[in-house]
């Protein structure tokens, strides 16, 4: 992905990158994150933004769910997945939005400009200071 970036930013293009919250599950959020991060700094996208991971009945990572081989990370961590994404990645000149409707924190900024803000509006959520997304409002 990193080698795709550099050759699109070489021909001039423009690069958007869409994350994928909650992917890793819990027992590799933390690395997802860190992982995450360490990409998107090397792809230094113009856009970025981020999805939360909503399991599908009858998909197969609805079924490793039902066999126990895959759990949901909870939502503070998912918002601490965020918010380590948000702190750790480097890009140098990103839109960054979390607007769609899977997402439970509508957050945007530029980074890095507005990296400091939007990790404390992240912790504000986290610590049940701001209202998040209802379940029935998180539509595809």
């Amino acid at each position: 992905h990193a080698e795709a970036a550099r050759k699109a930013h070489e021909a001039g293009m423009k690069i958007s990158v869409i994350m994928l919250l909650g992917i890793g599950g819990v027992e590799r959020t933390a690395e997802h994150a860190r992982e995450t991060a360490r990409l998107v700094t090397e792809m230094d996208p113009e856009y970025l933004s981020a999805l939360t991971l909503t399991i599908i009945p009858g998909t197969p990572l609805e079924r490793l769910m039902d066999r126990g081989r895959f759990e949901l990370p909870s939502i503070p961590d998912l918002l601490r997945e965020l918010q380590t994404i948000v702190r750790e990645s480097r890009p140098t000149r990103a839109l960054f939005r979390t607007n769609h409707a899977s997402n439970y924190l509508p957050v945007e900024g530029r980074l890095p400009r507005d990296r400091d803000r939007i990790v404390a509006a992240i912790e504000e959520a986290i610590q049940g200071e701001v209202p998040l997304r209802p379940e029935y409002w998180r539509g595809l």
